[in-house]
């Protein structure tokens, strides 16, 4: 695979989900359940959010009920996403761009998906392409 592929071709596993009313507790028991870093919000009107360990790392770091704190009040609700047929050179500018360690992966508007850096990071070092520290 070449960091031109379409970053699509990096999506596997079915995008791991959560409720905006589950807890914080039941969304870490997901996290680890799933094997992911993150998880899409979402309730029948679509995707509300994302939730990272990052952000349930955050929230016991800050003391908070992890069994009456809802997801969506600490889900970031500005998903960054890239499409399915941007190249996967183009995810990891969005990643480093945005700060970001997950990225959304959608097909018309719609997310099918979730890279992270580690996927991204693999094929550049496949090709031996220079990574370039800030």
């Amino acid at each position: 695979m070449l960091p031109t592929d379409h970053v699509g071709a990096l999506i596997g596993d079915p995008v791991a989900t959560i409720h905006p009313t589950a807890t914080l507790r039941e969304a870490a028991e997901a996290l680890v359940a799933d094997d992911v870093g993150l998880l899409v919000v979402v309730d029948p009107g679509g995707v509300r959010g994302v939730i990272s360990e990052r952000d349930v790392m955050r929230a016991v770091a800050d003391h908070l009920d992890l069994d009456n704190e809802r997801v969506l009040d600490t889900a970031s609700t500005d998903v960054i996403s890239v499409e399915e047929n941007d190249s996967i050179l183009e995810a990891a500018r969005t990643m480093a761009g945005a700060g970001i360690r997950h990225l959304a992966v959608r097909r018309r508007g719609v997310t099918t998906g979730i890279v992270s850096i580690r996927d991204v990071l693999r094929i550049l070092l496949d090709q031996d392409i220079p990574i370039r520290t800030p």
